[in-house]
């Protein structure tokens, strides 16, 4: 064969394998040692490690040194054809899984490999650790085969790794859906000692101990505090509107049926104020939302006109009406709410002192800036 030959011969089994071939699949299509030389020294070849060449015209793969150092493992076969889990695979895991997942920042001077029976190597930098993996703890990333992120989790407490490094690997296996904290924490629990706490402590302290040195928070934790600070800012609005109902009063020249409808006008804009909050910092699922909003539809026009033809003034109290206005999403219930209230200002003989300032109406009687054009009813 000449050498554009002998470049098609490899480049077959190459494609497949990241631009990567061995010096055994090479001669097992027919090229010598010394062909695999004289391309390597024509610069056709890069010698990427012992007995593995790199084709130059496909580039250097990412996490060359993980591949080279599988492939050698079985340098015979390719790597479409080795089984997952098989008696002479070996499966990337512990500190180079967690590169590989993209995950913390653990340290990993040497390529890891699970592999299932004990097996030694001469290779620097390769570490080759004996395990037995169900095909429930691996998966394929790039390629290669893998651990999972929770099954790398579990591997570094049994190998005592710091436990900052593996809250990292675990906040970020959280926050990226790749583990499921509860059968994960029931996992990790016999661990717990080993770290610090005491033997009746949960899976779930440990986790939280762990994330905690590393300095993260887990994603549901910061789901749960800002649904909480939503849910508190809500509970305050709700006071402010009881406050204004009841200052609506007096002007109502003792038209109780009056005050009674308008109540729960401003008890439905409170609900969509806490709805609102609650779905975005995620402590309301969006069809909730949604059915929130379906039922706190105002009816803006009708009203203004009811509240026109009583001559009220605006009583709303200036946090109330900042509240309002900043909560107002386009097209809902509330960006009519808020269009009401600015046009009640605009017709009350007290709007012109209570409405002063960044947050009140613009000057024409219209939507503040945030609110104008995009805000408008639909």
């Amino acid at each position: 064969m000449d050498r554009v030959e002998q470049l098609v011969t490899l480049s077959g089994v190459a494609a497949d394998q990241w631009g990567l071939v061995t010096a055994a699949q090479a001669k097992a299509l027919g090229l010598s040692a010394v062909q695999l030389m004289r391309l390597a020294e024509a610069g056709l070849l890069e010698s990427v490690g012992r007995g593995v060449y790199a084709l130059q015209a496909a580039g250097l793969p990412q996490h060359l040194e993980v591949k080279v150092a599988w492939l050698r493992l079985q340098p015979r076969v390719p790597a479409w054809e080795r089984p997952l889990g098989g008696r002479d695979s070996g499966v990337v895991s512990h500190a180079s899984a967690c590169r590989l997942h993209g995950l913390g920042d653990i340290p990993a001077p040497d390529v890891e490999i699970s592999v299932p029976r004990r097996r030694t190597t001469t290779e620097p930098f390769v570490r080759l650790r004996t395990a037995s993996l169900e095909p429930a703890d691996i998966t394929v990333v790039d390629g290669l085969p893998v651990t999972t992120a929770a099954r790398t989790i579990v591997d570094l407490l049994r190998a005592k790794a710091d436990g900052g490094h593996v809250g990292g690997v675990i906040a970020d296996a959280e926050r990226r859906d790749l583990v499921d904290l509860d059968a994960l924490a029931e996992a990790v629990q016999p661990h717990a000692r080993k770290y610090g706490l005491s033997l009746t402590a949960t899976g779930h302290q440990l986790i939280e101990h762990l994330v905690a040195q590393a300095g993260r928070t887990l994603h549901s934790q910061e789901i749960a505090r800002a649904g909480q600070e939503g849910f508190t800012v809500g509970a305050g609005l709700f006071g402010a509107l009881d406050r204004d109902t009841a200052a609506l009063a007096p002007f109502l020249n003792g038209e109780a049926l009056a005050a009674e409808a308008l109540a729960p006008v401003f008890r439905n804009i409170a609900a969509q104020q806490i709805g609102i909050r609650a779905a975005l910092n995620g402590a309301m699922p969006s069809s909730g939302l949604t059915q929130s909003l379906q039922q706190a539809i105002l009816p803006g026009e009708g009203l203004l006109s009811a509240v026109k033809a009583l001559k009220l003034p605006s009583v709303l109290s200036p946090e109330t009406r900042r509240a309002l206005q900043r909560a107002a999403v386009p097209g809902t219930a509330m960006a009519r709410a808020v269009q009401v209230m600015q046009q009640l200002e605009a017709v009350s003989p007290s709007s012109t002192s209570e409405s002063a300032g960044d947050d009140g109406p613009a000057p024409d009687g219209g939507q503040p800036n945030e609110l104008k054009d995009k805000h408008a009813p639909s």
